[in-house]
């Protein structure tokens, strides 16, 4: 027999996940009365880790990655861009953690281009889950920005 998946925990003051299928969850949670997300997907760098940590500003709109592992940097959508401008602060989870499974969310105008790109995370310390950066997207064609996780 499987184990029963467990659902997001909503209980306390900060909602906790167990898997990046929670991260997925909490992102459509988070963005439905806004500009929902409607494609998540997970950062995965080349070496194939999926934690990472994470340098972002929330005021430029643009975040950047580095994997533990291989201590390979990448851009996060279109935030090389704006980073030269910005003035990244690295994430850190209320545990002190700042490890995290991380879920790219793409919110889509009629048309199918993205409009908004909200970053979802887990810690992986303590599965305490949120966003520390969104940004809206203004142009299009924006196709490329889903190879950009």
């Amino acid at each position: 027999m499987k184990p029963t998946k467990m659902a997001i925990d909503k209980s306390g003051t900060w909602w906790r996940g167990e898997e990046f299928a929670d991260v997925a969850q909490y992102l459509r949670d988070l963005t439905e009365e806004g500009y929902p997300v409607e494609i998540v997907l997970q950062s995965t760098c080349g070496c194939r880790e999926t934690k990472f940590l994470l340098d972002a500003d929330q005021t430029e709109g643009c975040a950047r990655r580095t994997c533990p592992q291989c201590e390979a940097e990448a851009f996060v959508g279109d935030s090389e861009e704006y980073w030269e401008e910005s003035e990244p602060e690295r994430s850190t989870c209320r545990c002190g953690a700042e490890l995290f499974e991380l879920g790219i969310g793409f919110s889509l105008r009629n048309d199918g281009e993205i409009c908004w790109l909200t970053i979802g995370q887990r810690c992986v310390a303590c599965g305490l889950l949120g966003s520390f950066v969104d940004w809206k997207v203004d142009y299009a064609p924006t196709d490329h920005l889903y190879e950009k996780t």
